[in-house]
């Protein structure tokens, strides 16, 4: 694929498409860095990577409606559930190598309700991380 414009992605939350009111991804994966510096001619530190954290970020437009925002994202939170999240650069093409899939079993770790300015839109931001040792991957499912 070459370089795109993030226009047309797609993300769905426990089988419920919110493609339409997000407007901001991001999936950081982070390992931690574990000194395991020994004594060394050179005084040089030395670390190997360790426990991974991997996240979903996503941002919203608050809508309040049947299979919106709320409806979908409170109640996964307050429960403390585990379902299905999947990302897709490009909602319009099959899953692919070149538009492959990204996430897997996860909880809604952050989710802060309605966000906003005077006559400005209504934001919610959630975050998700993994619910099982597997985290989440890229695939082409």
């Amino acid at each position: 694929m070459p370089k795109y414009l993030l226009t047309n992605a797609k993300i769905t939350v426990a089988s419920v498409d919110l493609s339409n009111f997000g407007f901001q991804l991001d999936t950081p994966d982070d390992r931690e860095q574990v000194d395991v510096t020994g004594f060394n001619s050179t005084a040089t530190r030395e670390y190997l990577p360790g426990t991974r954290t991997q996240q979903i970020v996503v941002s919203f437009l608050q809508g309040f409606g049947s299979n919106e925002p709320h409806q979908v994202l409170q109640p996964l939170y307050e429960g403390g559930s585990i379902f299905v999240i999947s990302i897709q650069v490009n909602k319009s093409l099959p899953a692919s190598i070149s538009n492959p899939t990204f996430g897997g079993s996860t909880s809604l770790y952050s989710y802060n309700g309605l966000t906003g300015a005077y006559s400005a839109r209504g934001e919610v931001v959630a975050t998700f991380l993994p619910a099982t040792p597997a985290g989440f991957a890229w695939g082409t499912v």
